[in-house]
């Protein structure tokens, strides 16, 4: 067995050992995070080896912000550790972890801390055994601070009503009524374009209701989708209705 210190080279096999811990993520989300910070200096990933394989790693770092329990800057951070679990019960992760301290240590650090979720009882264990001390438990929050136009009542003017086609673009026909938000300006400097769903005729004028919202990831517009009050369509039923002009773009609908 030995531990050794993660190279750039190393980024995609870190990156194979941390997504057995990091589920959540994807292999390349892992690999370019692990490229940034292998080669940041404030920060150091450690990886074991046995006969050759990888079997863990541990990724440290500097935190020069107020640490829970702590009263020195800056501090060692335990950011992840994971043996695999045939490796396990063999004193690796205290190696690994001890190869963090000593690294710490040398960049005058005189604390040492990590964390673990509330409800993670084997890496609460595991932190006990190698001599943390628990010193705080917390729930965080989060509130974004823009507002949701969803359930908002809008007045729409119709500029492409329902069986019309596009001025610029004859062949984009309009199965559904098409118009923009009076007095809303959106991020490409004109009024908010809106869907209207559940009208079954043309009309020049609507007021409704804003159902849902369709992001589009490679444009700076939104479109709204707006209904009738109190009618409601799902996911699938908007994307039915606008994949003649959405299937141009790569969108998203948030309800």
């Amino acid at each position: 067995m030995s531990i050794r210190v993660a190279t750039l080279e190393d980024a995609l096999l870190v990156a194979e050992l941390a997504i057995q811990m990091w589920e959540s993520h994807t292999i390349e989300e892992l690999t370019q995070e692990f490229d940034e910070y292998i080669s940041k200096e404030n920060g150091i990933v450690f990886i074991t080896m046995v006969d050759g394989c990888a079997v863990g790693f541990a990724q440290c770092g500097l935190r020069r912000d107020y640490v829970e329990g702590t009263d020195s800057s800056p501090v060692g951070y335990l950011e992840g550790i994971f043996i695999k679990e045939e490796y396990r019960k063999r004193g690796l992760a205290r190696d690994m972890l001890e190869a963090c301290w000593k690294w710490a240590k040398e960049q005058g650090c005189t604390e040492f801390a990590s964390d673990c979720e509330l409800d993670n009882e084997d890496s609460l264990k595991f932190h006990l055994k190698m001599g943390f001390e628990e010193v705080n438990r917390i729930i965080c929050f989060t509130k974004k601070l823009t507002d949701s136009v969803i359930g908002r009542t809008v007045n729409i003017t119709v500029d492409r009503p329902l069986c019309s086609y596009h001025p610029e673009h004859k062949d984009m026909y309009y199965p559904i009524n098409y118009g923009y938000v009076e007095g809303i300006m959106a991020p490409d400097g004109e009024e908010q374009d809106a869907y209207i769903l559940g009208v079954d005729k043309a009309i020049d004028k609507f007021t409704g209701t804003v159902i849902a919202v369709v992001h589009r990831n490679d444009d700076v517009e939104e479109k709204w989708i707006v209904a009738p009050e109190g009618m409601t369509f799902s996911k699938e039923e908007i994307c039915e209705q606008i994949h003649f002009q959405e299937q141009y773009f790569d969108s998203e609908i948030i309800m």
